[in-house]
This record gives structure tokens, C-alpha cells and sequence, in this order.
């Protein structure tokens, strides 16, 4: 008995071992460009964000030096999360050849790990502006693609 339950355990291990597939590179480098598209909308936000900082920056609704400069840093790293996705994109090869398949999967592994950086970079970023817009109570006015937002007084 204690055969058969052993030889059914092993069989069952086996069958399971090799079930386990690796993703190949075209998997990995699908994801990669999939986050990519996630990002360049994120992007989006960013880059607004960066121009309601901006506004309420210039406005006189800051009554501090020290929130002054707590606005400017958010909008300095807002820059930096933009520009690491530039940089990223830049350097990124979508028509990468090695020489074999795991060269490939290499590579699209390696931007995979820079490619989340950069996502995590944004999430952080555009999570401290929407806490420092929110306190500001700055909300986009109905012209906003034009440039135009609406600050609300606080009500102090």
C-alpha cells in the first residue's frame, strides 16, 4: 500500500513539475509594452498635475516659504518621474535581437524590473500630488484642455 501511494504521489509531483512553463520573451516584452501603454496614461496625469502644482504655486493661496518649497519639490519630482519614463523609452529597444531566445528573454526581463521603477516612481509621485492638490482644493475648470483651472478659496 504504501508503494502505491508513493508511486502516486511521485507521479502526481512529475505531472505537475512539468506543467510549469517559463515565460518565452515574446510574453515578457507583451507585458513590458503593456505597461508602457499604461504608463503613457499615467503620463498624462502627471503632466497635469505638474501644471495644477504649478498654479497653485503662483497663486496666493500659499501662505508659507516652507509650502512653497514642499509645491516646488512635488513639482521638481513630478518632472523627474516624466523624465525617467523618457529616458526609459529612449533606451528601450521594442526590435531587440540577441543571439538566442534566452538573450531575448533576458533583455525584456531586465526592462521589465526598469520599466516597473518607473511605474512605481509614478505612483508615488502622482499619489503626493493628489494629497497636495486636494488640501489646495484645486479641481480642473470646464476649459481644461485649454490651460484653464479653478482654484476654490479654503475656507479659513
Amino acid at each position: 500500500m504504501k508503494k502505491i501511494i508513493t508511486l502516486a504521489f511521485c507521479s502526481i509531483v512529475f505531472l505537475f513539475s512539468a506543467c510549469k512553463t517559463e515565460p518565452d520573451s515574446k510574453a515578457v516584452k507583451k507585458e513590458v509594452l503593456n505597461i508602457h501603454d499604461k504608463l503613457m496614461m499615467d503620463g498624462e496625469k502627471v503632466v497635469k498635475n505638474k501644471m495644477k502644482l504649478d498654479s497653485v504655486l503662483k497663486s496666493d493661496q500659499i501662505k508659507s516659504t516652507e509650502d512653497s518649497l514642499k509645491v516646488a519639490d512635488l513639482i521638481n519630482r513630478l518632472n523627474k518621474a516624466d523624465e525617467d519614463m523618457m529616458d526609459w523609452m529612449h533606451f528601450f529597444k521594442d526590435d531587440f535581437k540577441g543571439k538566442n531566445e534566452q538573450e531575448d528573454l533576458d533583455y525584456y526581463k531586465s526592462q521589465m524590473v526598469k520599466v516597473r521603477l518607473v511605474e512605481d516612481g509614478y505612483i508615488k509621485v502622482t499619489r503626493a500630488s493628489d494629497s497636495v492638490l486636494k488640501v489646495y482644493k484645486v479641481t480642473p475648470g470646464e476649459k481644461w484642455r485649454w490651460g484653464i483651472i479653478s482654484i476654490k478659496a479654503s475656507p479659513n
